[in-house]
């Protein structure tokens, strides 16, 4: 009689895991997904100003790469939500919904990730 309470324990614990497993693996392409979004979002609003991505020459630019503005210390998802929302003499206002504005704070923040952890 205490093989089936095992058995039923034991899948019970793997249930609960397999469970606690695939939504985070389902919710991988969701999150890339919305990275992108915030690259096209920042491509079609700032790319006129900012490098966007890795690689662009930021010489050209009036304002700092994305990369370098996911480098400062500084930025995280609150700096960015406030600096975004926030009127600045050299930066026309670009009016995002919440959902884009998150979109392109999640891009800006995964440049971040990006760097190597060495530097």
């Amino acid at each position: 009689m205490t093989w089936p309470l095992t058995c039923g324990w034991g899948l019970c614990i793997a249930t609960a895991l397999s469970l606690g497993i695939a939504p985070q693996a389902a919710a991988a392409p969701e999150v890339e997904n919305h990275r992108i979004r915030g690259w096209t979002l920042a491509a079609e609003n700032c790319s006129q100003c900012h490098a966007i991505g890795k690689g662009a020459g930021a010489d050209v630019f009036a304002g700092p790469s994305f990369t370098a503005v996911a480098a400062m210390p500084s930025t995280t998802g609150m700096a960015l939500n406030v600096f975004l929302q926030s009127h600045h003499q050299r930066m026309p206002s670009v009016r995002l919904d919440r959902d884009e504005m998150d979109a392109v704070i999640d891009y800006i923040l995964s440049l971040k990730r990006a760097e190597p952890s060495g530097r």
